[in-house]
């Protein structure tokens, strides 16, 4: 028995105890805090119960409403970005990488900038492949700055590899 509910049953012992003496010295009012008690520690245990299942509840619910973006939103820096693997290549949208960079460039710089690496998606959207992202962020002017080289780790390691990992684990091994 851990310290709390040991502390607990002897509570309730002794609540036990008085009320039971109250009652066979013919004292009506052991009946009311026998009441009183027994609601507390009922809302009491309630509240308790709600709490502990509010953490498994609220994961639940995050899950199930995020399903459908599971593995298409990142974020970096408090920056959502927008990631899709189309089973080739990860591409990552133009404009929350400039938001991350704190650059404003047209879309036809930064295709131009990723010459061949660059499309735009249905709703008209560019889309960068993260390799060359990756690529253009370590030999750009300013790429020894600690926040794009955290940015540069960050597409390498929780962008680009995981994407790559489901790949070969969805691929079967050619024996």
């Amino acid at each position: 028995m851990n310290g709390k509910v040991g502390r607990a049953v002897l509570a309730g012992l002794f609540v036990a105890t008085v009320l039971g003496w109250s009652s066979l010295l013919g004292s009506r009012i052991g009946w009311m805090v026998l009441l009183v008690t027994a609601v507390s520690v009922l809302a009491v245990w309630g509240l308790w119960a709600l709490t502990q299942r509010a953490g498994d509840a609220s994961a639940a619910l995050r899950e199930r409403l995020g399903r459908a973006d599971a593995g298409h939103y990142h974020a970096f820096g408090g920056v959502r970005l927008r990631v899709e693997d189309d089973g080739r290549h990860v591409w990552i949208d133009g404009a929350g990488l400039q938001r991350v960079l704190g650059r404003r460039e047209p879309d036809e710089a930064q295709a131009a900038r990723h010459a061949g690496a660059w499309r735009r998606d249905e709703r008209g959207v560019l889309m960068l492949r993260v390799d060359a992202v990756i690529q253009q962020l370590a030999t750009m002017p300013g790429r020894n700055e600690p926040r794009i080289q955290k940015l540069r780790r960050y597409l390498e390691r929780d962008v680009l590899f995981p994407a790559r990992a489901r790949r070969d684990v969805a691929r079967p091994a050619d024996r």
